[in-house]
């Protein structure tokens, strides 16, 4: 039979395995492992055992994943995102031991997952055991956490994921779970196109948000947003203030909290034909994605209004400058501006330059508090319906935090002070 060595295959001899794919091969050597193998092993131990994952989550809010490309959170989202009760955790829980083990030593590889220093046992020589990392610091960090419920004695307990073959997509044991998506980060790890650390965090994040705890105070956030049923326009609005000034990483909230405003105006018809943008993640690159600003308007995929949450920043000239050269590229938007979170800092030269911009660019520029936008973009609502609007901003804000309007509002950071957050207010 003839045989296209073009083909995606699997090599087995004696004391070797050759993988063949996407026009290249690769070497895996069966034996005890190597002194460089031993050291990088070490050196794995010695991270985790000072804490090198405890840092990391405990440091997730101040990670920009814009490095991590829209392909990388898909796959990482669809596994997060397609454990069940039944199904998913294991093949989770080791995309997370892999991209921790290639985070600490780039150099190691993720496909081998047994190694050993002494005869007897199955190894590659540069395979390490995955096992004992996974039972001594992966799985009790999860479980700990309660980012994943995983087995107490590791998840090298589903055989599947312990037979001797590199883990490459020709891995032929029956997997319970998105396999196509794991092999797909497996290989985006090990060909660099998936920084490995940064994974590591988006899917920390990932799991912080799904977690069962987070689950629970989400869930009980939401049943308290009823007894706001009736409440006056004002008193909402104060409540949704006290929310953004008070929290941690206020200027996201700030964002967020513009945005559900107008998602609550187009629940009850009255943007017209305009549509809403999702959020972008905080600190995205604005002229990388096409975007003016933070919360935008558009009509047929064309921005007319764009709006940049500035909150703690009531100078605005750098931001005008900004502003111009995106205008410039977006002839079509008819108004845009800056909120800010106190008074605007008015001084002549911010003035000036305002009106200068608006001259050049045809377009309404607007420097607002917070308080003057929502009275600008409430304008056109019937006072006898403005305490329906305040609930349904009301309810929009504590269902974006609590993960339940995720195409509206892809919120990456973890979300569980901010619900916490949230429920003592909304006591």
């Amino acid at each position: 039979m003839n045989k296209d060595i073009n083909e995606k295959h699997l090599d087995v001899y004696e004391n070797r395995f050759e993988l063949f794919q996407d026009g290249e091969s690769q070497v895996y050597y069966q034996g005890v492992q190597n002194e460089e193998t031993k050291k990088r092993y070490n050196r794995i131990n010695q991270a985790l055992s000072n804490g090198y994952l405890e840092e990391r989550y405990n440091s997730i809010s101040e990670v920009d994943f814009n490095a991590l490309s829209e392909e990388n959170k898909r796959l990482l989202r669809n596994m997060v995102d397609g454990i069940t009760s039944e199904v998913g955790r294991s093949l989770v829980g080791l995309a997370f031991l892999q991209l921790t083990i290639k985070s600490i030593e780039p150099n190691q590889s993720i496909r081998l997952h047994k190694g050993a220093s002494k005869r007897g046992t199955f190894s590659w020589v540069e395979g390490i055991s995955m096992r004992t990392i996974d039972s001594t610091y992966n799985t009790p960090f999860l479980r700990e956490h309660g980012l994943l419920n995983l087995n107490s004695y590791g998840l090298f307990m589903t055989r599947s994921l312990a037979e001797n073959y590199p883990y490459t997509s020709l891995y032929k044991a029956e997997m319970r779970g998105s396999f196509d998506d794991w092999i797909a980060i497996v290989d985006a790890i090990e060909n660099n196109t998936m920084p490995p650390e940064l994974g590591l965090c988006y899917m920390m994040a990932l799991l912080r948000n799904r977690s069962e705890r987070f689950q629970e105070q989400a869930n009980k956030a939401c049943s308290m947003i009823d007894k706001f049923k009736g409440e006056s326009f004002d008193t909402i609005k104060n409540l949704i203030e006290r929310f953004f000034s008070s929290t941690d990483y206020s200027a996201r909230v700030f964002e967020v909290t513009m945005h559900c405003l107008l998602q609550a105006m187009d629940e009850m018809h009255f943007l017209g034909d305009a549509d809403i943008v999702p959020l972008s993640q905080m600190r995205s690159a604005n002229k990388k994605h096409g975007n003016v600003g933070d919360i935008e308007l558009t009509e047929n995929n064309i921005i007319f209004e764009s709006w940049d949450a500035k909150y703690g920043k009531p100078y605005l000239r750098d931001e005008l400058e900004e502003l111009r050269d995106k205008l410039l590229t977006h002839p079509d938007v008819k108004v845009a501006g800056f909120v800010v979170d106190s008074a605007v800092d008015y001084r002549r030269d911010i003035v000036n330059r305002k009106n200068e911009v608006e001259v050049e660019t045809a377009t309404e520029i607007n420097l607002f508090s917070f308080e003057e936008w929502v009275i600008y973009e409430t304008s056109s609502v019937p006072t006898a319906q403005k305490n329906e609007l305040a609930y349904r901003w009301l309810k929009a804000v504590v269902e974006c935090f609590a993960r339940k309007r995720t195409k509206k509002a892809p919120i990456d950071e973890p979300c569980d002070a901010w619900i916490n957050d949230l429920i003592n207010i909304l006591m």
